[in-house]
């Protein structure tokens, strides 16, 4: 299993972008469960709530980002 942290500035971009293309979020209540499942699957852990909820507040603001467009 992989534990990412803060430090790991690199991980946090690839798994938000990886998430963002490989799952539709039908809404924005949904994205941390889904984020969760996605974690799960790739054998990846976040220890660090802080962390996760910044990951979750930043999927959020790409989706509603590109919904705009």
């Amino acid at each position: 299993m992989e534990i990412v942290t803060r430090q790991d500035i690199k991980a946090v971009k690839v798994l938000v972008n990886e998430f963002i293309i490989t799952n539709e979020v039908d809404s924005v209540e949904n994205i941390p469960i889904e984020f969760l499942k996605y974690l799960r699957k790739a054998n990846i852990k976040i220890e660090d709530s802080v962390l996760l909820n910044e990951i979750w507040d930043l999927i959020e603001k790409k989706l509603i980002k590109s919904d705009k467009r």
